[in-house]
C-alpha cells in the first residue's frame, strides 16, 4: 500500500495542488498532529497564492517541533510572501539560531530586513548567505537588486556581473544589469545589457522595451523605434513603448509616426496627464507664438544685459543654449567675453542666427553650431569647458522647454565645476481665481446657443494653458502662494516625476475656476524677473490649470491640490 504523504508530495510536486490538498486532509482529520503533513499544507497553500494562510499550518508545525530549521526558513518565506515582514525577521533569525550554516534563512531575513526599510541589515544578511553557501545565485541577485535601488549602480553592476559569469542565462539579472549601468551613466554597456537578453529571449517585451529607451536617451531615436516596435510585437499594451516611439519620431521630424504612437498610448492611458499632454503638443503645433514677444521685452532684454555684464571676464568662455536669433549671445560677446558657443537645434534657426552674429560683427567671437546643447561634444565643438552658461530654455510654465535636463547636462558635461547659470534660479508661485470669459472656452461647449464640443479636440489640453491677468477679467480668491524653488546651478532630476501636496486657503468669496501660476526668474543673487501680474518680464504671461468643475468657496476654505513635478512639466490637480 503506498504512503498517502508520498502519494501528496507527488501531487504537489507535479502541480496538482486539489489531489494533494484533500489528501493532507484527510490525513489531518485523523490526525492533526504530524508537523510533516503541516508544514508541507503550509507550502501547498503557499502555491497557491495563500501565504497568510499557509504560515498558519507552519505555525503549528513549529509548535510541534520547534527544533525543525527548515519549518522556521519556509515560515519566513511565507510571511514575506503574506507581507509580514517582522514576523518573518523572527522566523529567520530563529531558524539562524538552530543553524548558523541555514543559508537559506540568511536570504530570507535579508528580504525582510529589506521589506522593513533596513538596507544596511539586509545587505549584511545577503552576504552572510553568500558566505554560507558558495555561488548562492538567489543571494546575490537580491543584494546586486538592494545595492541598484539604495543607488549604489557600480556595486549593483559588479554582483549583476559576478552572478552573470556563472549563470550567463539568468534573464532577470542581465536586465537588471543594464538598469544599473543605465542609472550609472554607462548608456553603452546598458545597450550591451538589454541587447543580449533580447537575443537570448526575443520574445521578452521588456528587454527590447529597455533597449528602446536606452536607445532613445543615447539619441540613436531609429533604433530606438525598430526596438519598441519589437517590444510592442509581444506585448502591445506597453504605454512606455507608444510614448517613446512618438518622442522619437518627433525628434526624426515623423509627425505621423508620432501622432500615431501618442494616440495609441492615450487609447491605452488616457488617465495619464504625460500621455495626453505628448499628444495636445504635437496635435496643437510646435511654432511657439511668444519668440518675438520675448525679443520685443525690455526689461528681460536688459536684466540679462546686466547679470551677463556682472558675471563676465575678459578670460570667460560663454556657453549659450538655445540661441535663437543669437541676441544672448551678442549680449555676452559685447559685455567682453573671450569667446561664446551659442548651440541651436534647427538648422534654419541656426543659420540665421550666424548671419545676424556675422552682421553684428562678432563672428571673430561667436560659434554658432546647428546642435542641442546635449549632442555637443566638448572636444570638438566646445575646444574646452565654459566658465558660464546662459539657457533661457524657458516658457510660461517655467520648465516646458526643457530646461531641467538641460541644465542638468550642461553642467555636468560642458562646463568646469562650480560654473554659474544665468538664469540661477526660480521660485513658482500659484494664486486661485474665476476667470469668467476664458472659462467658456475651457473646455469648450456652447456659445451663442451653438454645440460646439466637438472642436473641443483642438484645443491644447496639456499640464497648462495661458493667461495675462493683467489683460484678463478675473477675480482673486486667494493669496499668491510659493509652491516650489528650482535651483538650476543644481538643477534636480525629476525624470520619474515627483509628487506633492499643496493647499490654497480661500481668502475671498466667489466660484473657484482656476488656478494660475507664474515665477519669479532669478538671474543672479540680484536680479530678479517676475512673469505674474504687473511683473518685468511681460511676454510670458502666467500659466492656468483648469479645475474640472466650478466650485464655490468662501473665506476659510481651502482648495487642495496634487502638484506633479516632472522634468518638462509642472502640473496640478484638484483634489
Amino acid at each position: 500500500m503506498s504512503d498517502p504523504f508520498q502519494t501528496a508530495l507527488q501531487h504537489q510536486q507535479a502541480g496538482r495542488l486539489n489531489q494533494a490538498a484533500e489528501i493532507y486532509q484527510n490525513m489531518l482529520r485523523g490526525n492533526p498532529q504530524q508537523p510533516d503533513v503541516l508544514h508541507q499544507f503550509g507550502l501547498l497553500h503557499h502555491q497557491a497564492g495563500r501565504p497568510a494562510e499557509g504560515v498558519k499550518y507552519i505555525q503549528r508545525a513549529i509548535a510541534l517541533q520547534p527544533g525543525q530549521t527548515a519549518y522556521l526558513n519556509n515560515a519566513a518565506l511565507l510571511f514575506i510572501a503574506a507581507g509580514q515582514a517582522k514576523e518573518a525577521v523572527r522566523a529567520a533569525e530563529q531558524a539562524l539560531a538552530l543553524d548558523p550554516t541555514a543559508a537559506d534563512a540568511a536570504n530570507n531575513l535579508g528580504l525582510a530586513q529589506a521589506m522593513l526599510g533596513n538596507p544596511a541589515a539586509a545587505e549584511a544578511a545577503y552576504r552572510q548567505a553568500m558566505r554560507l553557501r558558495a555561488g548562492f545565485i538567489e543571494a546575490q541577485f537580491n543584494l546586486a537588486n538592494l545595492l541598484r535601488e539604495g543607488g549604489a549602480h557600480a556595486a549593483a553592476a559588479v554582483e549583476y556581473r559576478q552572478l552573470l559569469e556563472r549563470q550567463p542565462q539568468f534573464i532577470g539579472a542581465r536586465i537588471n544589469l543594464g538598469v544599473a549601468l543605465e542609472l550609472s551613466g554607462d548608456l553603452d554597456g546598458a545597450i550591451a545589457a538589454y541587447t543580449e537578453a533580447a537575443r537570448q529571449q526575443p520574445d521578452l517585451a521588456l528587454a527590447h522595451l529597455n533597449l528602446g529607451l536606452a536607445f532613445q536617451k543615447r539619441h540613436r531615436f531609429r533604433e530606438a523605434i525598430a526596438a519598441l516596435q519589437t517590444a510592442l510585437k509581444h506585448d502591445a499594451g506597453l504605454v512606455a513603448a507608444h510614448m517613446a516611439i512618438g518622442q522619437s519620431a518627433r525628434e526624426l521630424g515623423d509627425s505621423a509616426t508620432a501622432t500615431a504612437a501618442f494616440q495609441a498610448a492615450a487609447k491605452l492611458a488616457p488617465e495619464l496627464p504625460e500621455v495626453q499632454e505628448a499628444l495636445s503638443a504635437l496635435l496643437s503645433g510646435a511654432i511657439p507664438g511668444w519668440h518675438f514677444p520675448m525679443l520685443a521685452d525690455m526689461a528681460r532684454n536688459d536684466a540679462f544685459q546686466a547679470a551677463l555684464e556682472k558675471a563676465i571676464t575678459p578670460e570667460t568662455v560663454v556657453l549659450d543654449i538655445g540661441t535663437g536669433s543669437g541676441l544672448l549671445a551678442m549680449m555676452a560677446a559685447r559685455a567682453g567675453a573671450k569667446r561664446v558657443i551659442a548651440c541651436e537645434a534647427h538648422p534654419l534657426i541656426a543659420g540665421t542666427a550666424r548671419e545676424i552674429v556675422a552682421a553684428n560683427g562678432y563672428a571673430d567671437r561667436i560659434q554658432v553650431i546647428a546642435k542641442r546643447s546635449t549632442e555637443l561634444d566638448l572636444a570638438t565643438d566646445m575646444g574646452g569647458v565654459a566658465d558660464l552658461v546662459v539657457a533661457e530654455v524657458l516658457d510660461a510654465g517655467l520648465i516646458g522647454e526643457g530646461m531641467l535636463p538641460t541644465s542638468r547636462d550642461a553642467l555636468k558635461r560642458l562646463a568646469k565645476a562650480g560654473a554659474k547659470i544665468i538664469p540661477a534660479s526660480a521660485q513658482v508661485v500659484a494664486q486661485i481665481v474665476t476667470l469668467p470669459q476664458q472659462r467658456q472656452v475651457n473646455p469648450l461647449r456652447s456659445l451663442s446657443g451653438f454645440d460646439l464640443s466637438a472642436f473641443d479636440k483642438f484645443r491644447n489640453r496639456s499640464a497648462h494653458g495661458n493667461v495675462r491677468l493683467d489683460h484678463e477679467a478675473h477675480t482673486v480668491l486667494s493669496e499668491i502662494l510659493p509652491v516650489q524653488r528650482i535651483d538650476f546651478a543644481n538643477p534636480p532630476d525629476w525624470t520619474r516625476p515627483q509628487c506633492l501636496a499643496w493647499s490654497a486657503p480661500i481668502t475671498r468669496a466667489g466660484t473657484a475656476q482656476a488656478l494660475v501660476f507664474w515665477f519669479e526668474l532669478w538671474l543672479d543673487e540680484a536680479i530678479m524677473l517676475s512673469t505674474g501680474p504687473g511683473g518685468a518680464m511681460r511676454h510670458w504671461g502666467q500659466a492656468v490649470c483648469w479645475l474640472p468643475a466650478d466650485r464655490t468657496v468662501q473665506p476659510g476654505d481651502a482648495l487642495d491640490f496634487r502638484v506633479t513635478l516632472a522634468d518638462t512639466y509642472i502640473d496640478f490637480t484638484a483634489l
